[in-house]
């Protein structure tokens, strides 16, 4: 029961890194059609690396993916005429 329960912890902290990874594919204008797949590989990445190395990965992707949505908002906020949203 302890391996599911980590499991789940896993999933449950990962699926939104794969979703913001995603996000980014969304921005380069890869076709929709491979969202799916790249959701897959990415999950593989995490999931299939060493444990050493998956918390890396998660440490960079937090620290940069929270990075960039920051600067994309503020940038979008400035964007604005008055600041307004």
């Amino acid at each position: 029961m302890d391996s599911l329960t980590l499991l789940t912890d896993k999933a449950v902290m990962l699926a939104p890194i794969v979703a913001a990874y995603v996000g980014i594919a969304k921005e380069f204008r890869i076709p929709s059609q491979y969202y799916h797949l790249i959701s897959l590989l990415i999950a593989a990445l995490f999931v299939l690396v060493p444990s050493q190395v998956q918390q890396t990965l998660t440490t960079i992707s937090i620290i940069g993916l929270t990075a960039s949505g920051v600067y994309h908002f503020t940038k979008k906020r400035e964007d604005q005429p008055n600041g307004k949203a």
